[in-house]
């Protein structure tokens, strides 16, 4: 599917137009073609008032297209989310066009609309048919878009969406294909992104004993990627996603039914290498460092114990209470070791961490934590640009003494009682002084079926983090 602006010169080729229209104000574009066409009138006569979430589908036999009427609201009232889900939404009805063209009018062809109905539209025509048959993929053939803007807004949305398209391809993969050497052969493609790879030898030897313990049982080799990117004269940004390819719960072994969900637990990590695709291909003027802990989590009579104590790579131990919390034990290795070696002026991590943040904020809301309250406010900022929201949670003394054991330095649960804050006062241990922000992804990462109010998030994994990512990398 390709994305163009609309000229004159491809009106005849256009088979259906989806134009917007507010309650208050009808835009310029919108009342062009609507003059040579019934569409508006007979829109109006059936009901149709503009407001956010309707929608008015005709085959106009004068113009001899479709037209696909999707209101707005109050003029002063829209907002990004209203543009991508209206859009998304009206695309999905017309995305099984063989061989369509669809002319897509937006309220005033600004750069930032332009960017939104791309992303959002991009996003809804993805499909992970990869293993089916019966492909549903769409077929429209070109997107003409009504805007003001330069060339390069396009090309930039088309980069986003297709990054963010490319990270759900990988979370979205069976857990026996998606594994770490899977990631590595990935990553090693990724141009201008420098690969470092440790593999289970190396955990042992530089004593990562969280990384070793939850790989014990693995079948497949667990790894730790390092991908580099940018100007190596300034400190980087370092962004840390969890890559747990399988987790069954190991000793501690989940309950049957969802399990089959778990191949998702390597979305942190599908993030990160998303998010260096992406910067990589925009040529963004960072320097930036992205880690991947990757390994299965399964059970096994050399799997790690409910009661072994491990050894981090900055020396703290931490008892093991549960061995299905076993995300913040891989992360811990990789946020001490990316802090110690890398000296980052700030560093960002990413997990699908705890069944509790998705009872706390349900499937709409990442939950945000960290120690520096000016690196929180840019992560609040850049969301603010995207759908994926933040809300930030607490981790004071009173949920780091709820981790304390009587045996080794911490314990990797601190039980039921706010499970979330419990993982990141456990992952705060770990990266010193060094302005940190852990995202817990977990509701946030994939849904379950198809959203009926983002049609722009089909089942499955949603690619959350690496627009958050880009728009907070582009932040001065």
């Amino acid at each position: 599917m390709e994305f163009q602006k609309f000229s004159e010169s491809y009106s005849s080729k256009v088979s259906a137009i989806i134009a917007p229209v507010f309650e208050d104000f009808t835009p310029a574009d919108t009342l062009n073609f609507t003059r040579e066409s019934s569409a508006l009138a007979n829109a109006k006569k059936s009901g149709f008032s503009g407001k956010i979430g309707e929608t008015f589908d005709i085959f106009d036999n004068k113009l001899g297209k479709r037209i696909i009427l999707i209101g707005l609201g109050k003029k002063g009232a829209i907002d990004d989310e209203v543009l991508r889900r209206s859009y998304s939404s009206a695309f999905n009805s017309v995305k099984s066009t063989p061989k369509g063209v669809v002319q897509v009018i937006l309220p005033n062809g600004s750069t930032e609309e332009t960017k939104e109905v791309i992303f959002s539209i991009s996003l809804a025509a993805y499909d992970f048919d990869k293993y089916r048959s019966e492909k549903n993929k769409a077929k429209v053939d070109k997107i003409l878009i009504t805007t003001k803007s330069k060339e390069m807004a396009i090309r930039e949305a088309i980069a986003l969406a297709d990054a963010v398209n490319f990270t759900r391809d990988i979370a979205n993969l069976p857990p026996s294909v998606g594994t770490p050497s899977f990631f590595e052969k990935t990553a090693r493609k990724l141009e201008g992104v420098t690969v470092k790879s440790f593999i289970r030898e190396d955990f042992v030897k530089l004593g990562m004993g969280g990384l070793e313990g939850v790989s014990r049982a693995a079948k497949e080799a667990a790894k730790l990627l390092i991908l580099e990117y940018g100007p190596r004269d300034k400190k980087p940004t370092l962004i840390v996603g969890k890559g747990i390819t399988f987790d069954s719960g190991g000793i501690s072994i989940k309950p049957s039914e969802g399990m089959d969900e778990m191949k998702f637990d390597k979305c942190g990590a599908s993030a990160v290498i998303g998010t260096m695709k992406l910067i990589s291909e925009l040529g963004i003027k960072k320097h930036v460092i992205g880690m991947t802990p990757l390994t299965e989590n399964l059970p096994g009579g050399n799997a790690y114990k409910p009661g072994d104590i491990l050894t981090h790579y900055n020396g703290v131990t931490s008892e093991v209470l549960s061995t299905d919390a076993e995300g913040r034990l891989v992360l811990a290795d990789a946020l001490s070791y990316g802090t110690k070696n890398f000296k980052p002026s700030e560093v960002i991590d990413l997990a699908t961490l705890t069944g509790a943040c998705v009872v706390a904020l349900g499937n709409n809301y990442a939950g945000l934590m960290g120690n520096n309250e000016s690196l929180k406010n840019r992560i609040k900022k850049a969301s603010e640009n995207s759908w994926e929201k933040v809300w930030e949670l607490p981790i004071d003394s009173d949920f780091q003494d709820q981790i304390k054991s009587k045996v080794a330095d911490i314990k990797n649960t601190g039980g039921r009682e706010g499970g979330a804050e419990t993982a990141g006062a456990f992952l705060s241990r770990f990266v010193g002084d060094t302005p940190w922000v852990h995202l817990d992804i977990a509701g946030t990462a994939w849904t379950q079926k198809n959203n009926s109010h983002r049609s722009y998030l089909p089942a499955g994994a949603t690619g959350y983090g690496v627009r958050l990512l880009y728009e907070f990398l582009k932040l001065e």
